[in-house]
């Protein structure tokens, strides 16, 4: 995918690496005259991909958003209960 964006605009890329990449859709590439359209562009889908990235017409990223770190945090909680209570179960003896 090329996240270079056309001269004088911004590419809005969106990111979910579990389905994304695979689905009929495929990730979010959205062309934006302005960096203020590309903004609320990438604001009004952070729910929907972990990672959203903004670039330019150069290719350099001027923005990132998303739910990655939430994610992160969430399957670390889950991992953590989960060895609490396989621990929990373990006969004592």
């Amino acid at each position: 995918m090329q996240v270079q964006a056309p001269k004088g605009q911004y590419r809005v890329i969106g990111l979910d690496p579990v389905d994304t990449l695979t689905s009929p859709s495929g990730p979010l590439c959205k062309d934006c005259k302005t960096l203020d359209e590309a903004l609320d562009l990438a604001a009004s889908n952070d729910e929907l991909y972990l990672r959203i990235y903004i670039y330019n017409d150069a290719g350099e990223v001027l923005h990132e958003a998303g739910r990655y770190r939430e994610q992160v945090k969430r399957i670390e909680e889950l991992d953590e209960q989960r060895r609490s209570r396989a621990q929990d179960q373990r006969p004592k003896t």
